[in-house]
């Protein structure tokens, strides 16, 4: 799902982004608080840390029992993650939320924690960390001073069989080798074994075969000789070109060398490996790679022994029947892309099947539902949280004609919901579909907004001012409709306990006040429903002294009575949980005991009978529906096996005991936790970090091709755990990232290692310590010969600020101290850090949505930091860094840009003087394109990520010799690209040796994928 593509870490946006200053709730732009209602029982844990793409994505659990996320249910703010996305952000995912507080380079985001019960503040409260913004780049057209074109060698000979763009081998060995060079002028030796070189492979259908040539150029350069993105080397003289001799064909070679490449394919294959077609530029000069292998890397970075779970995070929020069919949603965050669940039954609850789910060109989906209804052959579906800067495109809204295929709504017709607007319930009336829930007023208050649309797609709000005076009714909770006539709960303006019943008779258009004034009635879905002539409430998690639950009627829904009472409620009883109903009568659920739920029925409301013990229904029970079969369906989740949260789906006959969903038998439904965020060399070793099964992962091979993971009590823990980076230095090994204290709090996990087999926890240190925050995470972690430092996040009550620590010998660890960065580091998210000559650079964003610029920071002690001039590429409204290396005596630095028109393109930046000048270059790419990740070699620079839109774009490569010539090259085949999203999020070199690790997934299938090249001579 981030972040897939779009790496939420370069997609942080400041609060403030225009808000409306004139005392009417704030259009978009406007932040308000995370707040989450208490559940029942247990707490799931957190997603991780964003997107995706995003943005951060908000905790998908952030639901009542039976509801939807409130926004004024008090205790702490939670920050969001981001993520992602990441979110995906961390956006490029089709559907974009990590697991466990680990934020991988491309997805994500930031961890959402819970917020224990309580009520609206009345005062301002921390803003969210806001989504990635998603845009469908387009072409950007480099400005600027035209460039100085550098000479090129003369192209060879027509008759030359090595043609223009990638050279490939007739065979590919286990591991790559390199190819000696001839030099000219010499013989070629007898019998030396070069065969002739041929092009193989297609662009994808639509995609020219000629990719983009840049345009900028510059003098050549000198390059480094690093391995990886945080390691240098000496420089090292360019060596000049050399031109290849003509290739002479053997009388039998042109029929022998398709037979042996044939039999290599065959060779390959079975072992799990395929071979990737490529096609390069046709520019006979620049940096070239050779053919690699790539395929599934699922078998490559597997858990260690004795972990148990898949590590899986999925809850069902919602659920309701039309008919004889029954859908349930809920939220997958257990990759890092992650995916609304959509379970649909045909049969009134007797087989159950996954969803299926599409989206408009362009769009990434958001990853959690929260409401559902539907009726007269139309079905919605919304998300329930405020998206933030985000925008539309994270609202999350869903609209089906059969229950089963969903297409998620075009943002652009989204327009109507705001930045702070939050969709609490949803009914399905005789017009169309009525929303309601609470937007955020200016003075940071909350009021009531209503939305209204015929058919899902179009929308227009019903906005405070026509609903009524905050200071009588506030946020709006619960609705239900019979026809067009509409009944909604709301809560009261402050100082007042009694919840607000409000009418519409219009199918939500207008709304009034109604005088009724009923004790005890708690304004949340499950409290309203509709029966024979009229409409049903209950006071829910209430009972007299007598077990008794006190039942009320209205025809219109502006006069209330009581008309029947459920009785018989034990000691241990709490209440009633909740009414579902449908032409089979009313359906109320009360829980008799700890997680032991009875089904009371009635046809009008006023006499009930209890029908059915549903017996333990483990963990928390969210949402129900009865069918008119009379067939109870419950909905929720569970903690179970350590750290897996798994749906909870029950059905119940009438007169029949309860009975579990068999979940595991849902095609595409079970999905495994893993993730790899980062790759890294450092002598004749890769390592590469992130989770599996919910705990952090760290793998090591020597080739590249066989993967060992490390199996390390500094790798798990009670809670969920992930490394975000690892780095190599003089002391060994240190990678970073998160692990979940408990259901609130995420603190950082540091592990090291002297020679990357045996690692260990670091040892405590205060200034690692999260007390007091929300999430203190480092993201990002560089190694130089003064020692390490670590980037990234601190998440509080007063919102985020950018966080560095810096270590000389991987046991004492100190914080920059807020006046020792630029601005206290507030509304900056550092993206990556490289040594240098001089000390350290670090690089990331600032600014609102739209308007960021590229940070360059620079320490010489790695403690104490200076702000370089903002870099943005001239003709560009906003563009943020998202990686740096040290390329010889250069920085060389890429990241994303955005027009004025939307349009967005990756671009390199280079500096020879410590970064206080830039000089600019555009990547290759005339549609939507990321760079995730980039690494440094004696060879040149090679650059990863995704080019094509988004939930459908496949994996691609950008390699230049100096930075600021450029070349994309088109991947083929399995993994690489297909259905949904692909992508290489991170990269390394060992001599000529190249992998990389990345994603393939769709909404049905999740893949993790190795690709291995070397540079061709």
């Amino acid at each position: 799902m981030a972040s897939g593509p779009h790496d939420p870490r370069s997609s942080w946006w400041s609060a403030d982004d225009g808000a409306d200053r004139g005392g009417s709730p704030r259009p978009s732009g406007y932040h308000q608080a995370h707040t989450s209602p208490p559940t029942l029982h247990h707490s799931p844990p957190g997603p991780s840390e964003v997107r995706s793409r995003g943005l951060p994505l908000d905790s998908p659990w952030a639901l009542p029992p039976f509801g939807a996320p409130t926004p004024d249910e008090g205790g702490a703010p939670v920050p969001e993650e981001p993520p992602a996305e990441p979110p995906r952000q961390p956006g490029r995912h089709p559907y974009a939320r990590p697991y466990g507080g680990a934020e991988p380079r491309h997805s994500a985001g930031r961890t959402s924690p819970d917020r224990p019960p309580g009520d609206f503040p009345e005062e301002d409260e921390p803003h969210w960390q806001p989504r990635r913004l998603v845009n469908r780049p387009d072409k950007l057209v480099a400005s600027g001073p035209p460039r100085t074109r550098r000479v090129e060698p003369e192209p060879p000979a027509p008759d030359e069989r090595d043609g223009p763009g990638i050279r490939v081998e007739p065979s590919i060995p286990a591991e790559p080798e390199i190819r000696p060079e001839i030099t000219p002028g010499t013989a070629r030796p007898s019998g030396a074994g070069i065969s002739a070189e041929e092009r193989i492979g297609r662009p994808p259908g639509g995609r020219s075969a000629r990719p983009d040539m840049l345009v900028a150029s510059g003098p050549a350069r000198p390059r480094g000789g690093g391995r990886g993105r945080h390691h240098r080397d000496q420089v090292v003289p360019r060596p000049p070109r050399q031109t290849r001799l003509p290739r002479r064909r053997g009388p039998r070679r042109g029929v022998l060398t398709p037979i042996f490449v044939a039999v290599v394919l065959l060779a390959t294959a079975g072992l799990g490996l395929v071979i990737v077609n490529w096609v390069n530029s046709p520019v006979s000069s620049g940096l070239r790679l050779a053919a690699g292998d790539g395929g599934s890397g699922d078998q490559a970075f597997v858990a260690p022994p004795g972990i148990s779970g898949n590590g899986s995070s999925q809850v069902l929020n919602a659920v309701t029947s039309v008919g004889s069919t029954v859908v349930a949603v809920g939220s997958d965050t257990t990759s890092p892309v992650p995916r609304p669940l959509f379970l649909v039954s045909p049969d009134g609850g007797r087989s159950w099947q996954l969803g299926r789910v599409t989206g408009p060109a362009g769009y990434q989906p958001a990853g959690s539902a929260g409401r559902v209804t539907g009726g007269a052959g139309r079905w919605l579906a919304s998300g329930t949280e405020a998206p933030g800067a985000a925008g539309a495109a994270a609202r999350g809204m869903w609209t089906s004609t059969d229950g089963r295929s969903w297409t998620a709504v075009d943002p652009s017709r989204l327009s109507v919901f705001w930045s702070g607007d939050r969709i609490t319930d949803l009914a399905r009336t005789a017009s169309g579909f009525v929303a309601v829930g609470s937007t955020t007023l200016q003075n940071g208050g909350y009021g009531p907004v209503a939305w209204v649309s015929p058919d899902g797609q179009s929308w227009s709000r019903v906005d405070t001012g026509e609903i009524g005076a905050t200071d009588k009714v506030r946020a709006i909770r619960a609705v239900v409709a019979k026809g067009d006539a509409v009944v909604a709960l709301a809560d009261p303006g402050k100082g007042d306990t009694t919840s607000v019943i409000l009418r519409s008779p219009d199918g939500g258009r207008t709304w009034l006040r109604t005088a009724a004034a009923l004790p005890g009635v708690r304004p949340e879905p499950g409290a309203l429903a509709v029966a024979g002539k009229g409409f049903l409430l209950v006071p829910t998690l209430q009972k007299s002294d007598a077990g008794d639950v006190r039942i009320y009627c209205s025809d219109l829904g502006d006069e209330w009575r009581q008309c029947g009472v459920i009785s018989g409620l034990g000691r241990e009883a709490t209440g009633v949980r909740g009414l579902a109903s449908s032409s089979a009568g009313v359906a109320a659920v009360a829980e008799s005991g700890w997680e032991r739920y009875a089904v009371f029925t009635s046809a009008d409301g006023k006499k009930w009978t209890e029908s059915t013990d549903l017996g333990q229904i483990p963990g928390t029970l969210r949402g129900l529906a009865i069918t008119d079969a009379d067939t109870l369906v419950a909905a929720g989740d569970q903690r179970a096996g350590g750290l897996d949260n798994l749906p909870v789906l029950m059905t119940a006959a009438k007169g029949k005991p309860a009975a579990p969903v068999p979940l595991a038998d849902i095609s595409g439904l079970s999905r495994s936790a893993r993730e790899t965020t980062a790759l890294i060399a450092a002598g004749n070793s890769f390592v590469a970090v992130g989770a599996v099964k919910g705990d952090a992962g760290i793998w090591t091979s020597a080739t590249g091709q066989n993967w060992k993971a490390v199996s390390s009590p500094a790798l798990g823990g009670s809670g969920r755990q992930s490394l975000n980076d690892v780095a190599h230095g003089p002391q060994g090994w240190l990678a970073v990232g998160s692990t979940t204290a408990d259901s609130a709090f995420v603190k950082p996990l540091l592990s090291t290692s002297t020679d990357g087999r045996s690692w260990h926890q670091a040892p405590e240190s205060p200034a690692l310590g999260a007390s007091g925050r929300y999430a203190v995470v480092p993201r990002v972690v560089a190694a130089g010969p003064k020692g390490y430092v670590l980037a990234g996040d601190d998440s509080g009550p007063d919102g985020v600020v950018a966080a560095l620590w810096f270590s000389a010998d991987l046991r004492r660890y100190s914080r920059s101290a807020p006046q020792g960065l630029p601005a206290g580091g507030a509304d900056v998210r550092i993206e990556d850090v490289v040594a240098t000559k001089d000390g350290y650079l670090a690089v990331g964003g600032s600014g609102t949505a739209g308007r960021t610029s590229g940070v360059v920071w620079v320490s010489r002690d790695g403690l104490n930091w200076t702000a370089r001039k903002r870099v943005i590429p001239e003709g560009a409204r906003s563009a943020s860094l998202r990686r740096v290396v040290l390329q010889g005596n250069d920085v060389v630095a890429v990241g994303s840009a955005q027009n004025d028109k939307g349009a967005e393109q990756p671009f390199a930046a280079v500096s020879g003087d410590d970064g206080v000048t830039w000089q600019y270059s555009w990547l290759p790419s005339d549609a939507a394109a990321t760079v995730l990740d980039m690494t440094t070699s004696k060879s040149g620079l090679v650059a990863v990520g995704s080019y094509g839109p988004p939930a459908t774009g496949d994996s691609a490569v950008w390699t230049s010799e100096d930075g600021h010539d450029w070349q994309r090259h088109t991947l083929t085949g399995d993994g690489m690209t297909g259905d949904g999203a692909q992508w290489l999020g991170a990269i390394a070199v060992i001599d000529d040796r190249v992998i990389a690790v990345g994603r393939s997934t769709t909404y049905t299938a999740d893949h993790l994928t190795l690709w291995r090249t070397t540079f061709s001579r």
